[in-house]
């Protein structure tokens, strides 16, 4: 049995060969970095609308936090007057 070395058009051939796959291989790896960098841009696109509706919520919740501080600091405020108003008028 002999076994005779591959001419140099079968290697030509071959070597052709492997270049088209690797050719069609970065097409694909080019379309996965395409689709990969599209759903980052979405991903970072809808992390951008839901802070923007946390720092809403945030302003409205510190919103009603001030109102309740103002309501709670004039009636310690009408509270104290109306116990000075006391103590001076009973004396």
């Amino acid at each position: 049995m002999t076994t005779q070395a591959p001419t140099t058009e079968e290697r030509l051939s071959r070597l052709e060969g492997a270049y088209e796959q690797v050719n069609e291989r970065l097409e694909d790896l080019r379309a996965d970095v395409r689709s990969l960098r599209e759903d980052m841009h979405r991903g970072q696109e809808s992390l951008r609308l839901e802070m923007q509706r946390g720092q809403e919520s945030l302003r409205l919740e510190i919103r009603a936090l001030r109102n309740n501080m103002i309501l709670l600091t004039g009636s310690v405020w009408a509270t104290l007057a109306a116990g000075l108003i006391a103590i001076i008028t009973l004396q």
